[in-house]
């Protein structure tokens, strides 16, 4: 025993020696300590600065939400309901975790620090500690952990204001780290780990990459589990699958707010069916509304195999639109941001780019390492998830899991795949210093000296082949409606950011082989080896992501110079009514106009299918083609503004404010509806198609008639006198004081969503509430006096939520009970 015993110290002994004459346990504490310093160098605007970056996800976010987020200041109540966009959406679907965890504590560090600077620490120690349970020196899963923080397409995330996204794919490491420790302990508390870390990332509502990172985690751990089948350890088999599905169920307790909230909401979401266009009615698609987007609507962003190459090039097809010219050919384009992509997705704004060492490292972990069963689980997920990125390109095997796999259908942009790639190709590239480190104490080996050279050769020959093919490239885009001298700049400029490239990947090429020769014939070792690789890693990593150029400002000035007042915003904010505006042609999209007012237009990616489908159809679907704008869209929406960018005569618009700096033109419409009001007639039309027609025709008065998808019970009757008065307005409920002469439907201008509305006449709650003008509800009501409450109350919010604190409550009761045990054992 004590001769075992010396030996092993003597291993450590002489791996101490070689990595600065520290012990493994200092060299862990050194390699961490010098990972924060980088983050928080590398950080420090966002950390330390205050800055925030000014994407224009970012700047939709504020203003989409400042409404909301101004009633929980003045108020401490949540918002349910976002009455700023769209004429009004759900939110509680969309409300961060209300059952405390660790989530919660980085929610509220990220207040004083920034999410970029906190997610960040998270990942990299996140990765650290993976690699370093993987058996990793602490030199190599510093190096991993490098690779990871560096990515570029991680920064492009959260430079656009992709911050959910963002966080998810920060949490991957931990939640591989907790599912491998599961698989190999099998106990309650790996077990509760385990459900923490996934519960935590599916909290993020990021459900695409989610999905991805369900699929990594089959990959690792189906043939350890399996093979306790195989070996006939059946208890074991059945210990660990009930274990597992456990976790299952905690994590996703723990996330039932949001996620069921997001299930109930899917269906009358544009992510739950297609919409469908008065334009194309002969071409078929979904009218269910859980069925999912169309195929050609998801896979409109996907990589084509070509495209691959933007992983060991940056600008291989232009690389990203956006970036500053800072070349010295065109000197008139000097810092503006250019279309350079020419690719085959519409646009792309991500530098796919993942280090071409790190490439390198991790194929030589698949050429050698190819037995360990870790190994060849990242090396089958990369090269499905690369198949799966492929979408339409390979519509075959994208169709199986688009057509066939549950919710598959509800996700779009299969390229986004790729951003999961990173983290196995990362984990591969440290199995490949591994690799490297396990031949120190070994005399030169020729045939594992070649299986390395084989890589770097092959990657030095895909340079050449690209630069031989670059030569007959066009470097431009189908359907570009540039003039031939912008066409010719921006194709010279394209093949020049390549040709640099080219240049960057032979050099890289050529260090690491020189690098790797040297450690191979014994001229450096492998802390040399290391710290050189490293080094350039850095620089290569952080050299590209400086392509993006950030703009950072305070945050506390973000709102400031994003949503500075005009004449046009501040007439608005003295109309203390209850209002909606139109913004009209390109104005429509920004949520600009949504800061301080509700708006009927807007941004957000998972907006109402109904309300969708009447800015694609009807919002300017009028007869009159030379004025298109639909007034019965305008009235039954509660439209009392329209703001446009230029001056037009209609003896309906009165001209309000003009802003002629800022060329913007607010008009008052004369025949404007109140927020609700009394009709007499209705339509009954269950084609939906024909009901957007119906509210296209001149036949059709919204003031007087409302269409219905079902008969009206009772009857009803057009008043001769009538009012509605609101009493009080805040975005989870108000109150109405209204009169009708005779029994009459009162259209009601939200948008129809029964899980959450409740509607109440004299404290009595509605039965019936019809959908109504395709995408808002109405009631009946008695003639008379009432006194009305429109409330927005989802049932499942409170319940879920419950849900969610009682299995946060059992995880770290599980946690707490089995460290208690295991200490009491030692």
């Amino acid at each position: 025993m004590s001769k075992k015993k010396s030996t092993k110290n003597i291993v450590v002994n002489k791996e101490s020696r070689e990595m600065f004459g520290l012990s493994v346990k200092n060299q862990t504490w050194l390699f961490l300590g010098i990972l924060f310093l980088l983050i928080t160098l590398i950080n420090k605007p966002t950390a330390i600065d205050g800055l925030a970056p000014q994407g224009t996800d970012v700047v939709a976010g504020i203003g989409k939400y400042n409404l909301i987020r101004e009633y929980s200041e003045n108020t401490g109540e949540i918002a349910l309901w976002n009455p700023a966009i769209f004429a009004g959406m759900p939110r509680y679907n969309d409300i961060g975790p209300q059952a405390y965890s660790f989530d919660n504590l980085l929610a509220s560090l990220q207040k004083v620090l920034g999410n970029i600077y906190i997610y960040y620490l998270l990942a990299g120690f996140g990765m650290f500690f993976f690699l370093r349970y993987l058996k990793m020196p602490p030199l190599i899963a510093f190096i991993g952990a490098l690779m990871f923080v560096l990515l570029p397409h991680y920064k492009g995330l959260w430079v656009e204001g992709h911050f959910r996204k963002f966080r998810a794919l920060m949490y991957i490491p931990w939640v591989i780290f907790a599912f491998k420790y599961f698989v190999d302990k099998r106990t309650l508390l790996s077990a509760s780990l385990f459900a923490l870390a996934f519960g935590i990332q599916i909290r993020t509502g990021h459900y695409q990459i989610i999905f991805y990172t369900a699929i990594l985690i089959f990959a690792i751990g189906v043939y350890p589990i399996v093979k306790l089948l195989i070996d006939k350890k059946t208890v074991e088999f059945g210990k660990t699958v009930g274990l597992l599905l456990l976790t299952l169920v905690l994590a996703l307790g723990m996330s039932a707010q949001p996620l069921f909230l997001n299930k109930e909401y899917l269906p009358y979401s544009k992510r739950g069916k297609t919409t469908i266009s008065l334009a194309n009615k002969d071409k078929t698609v979904s009218t269910n509304a859980d069925d999912g987007v169309s195929l050609e609507y998801a896979t409109q962003w996907s990589t084509h195999p070509m495209e691959l190459m933007r992983i060991i090039l940056p600008h291989a097809y232009g690389g990203v639109d956006g970036e500053k010219y800072t070349g010295k050919e065109f000197p008139q384009l000097k810092n503006q941001r250019l279309p350079n992509y020419w690719g085959f997705m519409p646009f792309h704004t991500m530098i796919d780019y993942g280090g071409i060492i790190t490439i390198l490292l991790a194929f030589i972990a698949l050429l050698t390492l190819r037995k360990n069963n870790m190994v060849l689980a990242l090396g089958i997920f990369s090269l499905f998830l690369i198949l799966l990125s492929f979408g339409r390109h390979l519509e075959f095997f994208y169709s199986l899991f688009f057509n066939y796999f549950p919710f598959f259908n509800k996700f779009r942009a299969p390229t986004m795949s790729i951003t999961v790639t990173y983290f196995s190709l990362i984990v591969l590239a440290s199995y490949g210093l591994t690799y490297l480190y396990n031949l120190k104490s070994e005399t030169v080996d020729a045939v594992k000296q070649k299986k390395i050279l084989y890589v770097i050769g092959a990657f030095a020959f895909i340079g050449i082949i690209i630069w031989l093919m670059s030569s007959g490239w066009e470097y431009s885009k189908p359907g570009e409606s540039y003039n031939a001298q912008i066409k010719e700049m921006l194709a010279n400029i394209r093949k020049d950011y390549l040709m640099n490239d080219l240049l960057r990947y032979g050099i890289y090429i050529v260090v690491f082989g020189i690098t790797v020769w040297a450690y191979l014939i014994k001229k450096i070792n492998f802390t040399h080896l290391g710290i050189i690789l490293a080094l350039v890693i850095s620089i290569d990593l952080i050299s590209v992501q400086a392509y993006y150029g950030e703009d950072l400002t305070k945050k506390a000035d973000l709102d400031k110079i994003a949503f500075q007042p005009n004449k046009v915003t501040q007439y608005l904010d003295n109309d203390n009514s209850l209002y909606r505006i139109f913004p009209v042609g390109n104005l429509l999209s920004d949520n600009k106009w949504a800061y301080n007012s509700q708006s009927i237009g807007g941004y957000s990616a998972i907006k109402m299918y109904a309300v969708e489908e009447l800015v694609e159809n009807c919002y300017y679907g009028a007869p009159d083609k030379n004025f298109p704008i639909n007034w019965n869209v305008v009235k039954f929406l509660n439209v009392k503004y329209l703001l446009l960018q230029q001056q037009i005569p209609h003896p309906d618009l009165r001209l309000v404010m003009a802003d002629e700096q800022n060329k913007l033109f607010l008009y008052e419409y004369s025949n404007h509806m109140p927020r609700a009001f009394f009709v007499g007639e209705t339509k009954v039309l269950t084609d939906e198609y024909e009901r957007l027609e119906t509210i296209n025709s001149l036949e059709f008065d919204a003031s007087k008639s409302a269409i219905v998808e079902e008969n009206i019970t009772e009857n009803i009757s057009t008043p001769d006198s009538s009012f509605v008065k609101v009493l009080d307005y805040n975005p989870n409920e108000y109150s109405l004081d209204v009169f009708t002469d005779q029994n009459s439907l009162l259209v009601i201008s939200d948008p129809y969503y029964p899980p959450g509305w409740k509607i109440y006449i004299d404290d009595k709650e509605v039965e019936k509430v019809y959908r109504t003008d395709h995408a808002i509800q109405s009631i009946y009501v008695e003639k008379g006096n009432h006194k009305i409450k429109v409330v927005f109350h989802p049932d499942s919010y409170f319940m879920y939520k419950n849900v969610a604190w009682a299995s946060v409550g059992f995880i770290y009761v599980i946690i707490a009970f089995s460290m208690f045990i295991s200490f009491r054992k030692k």
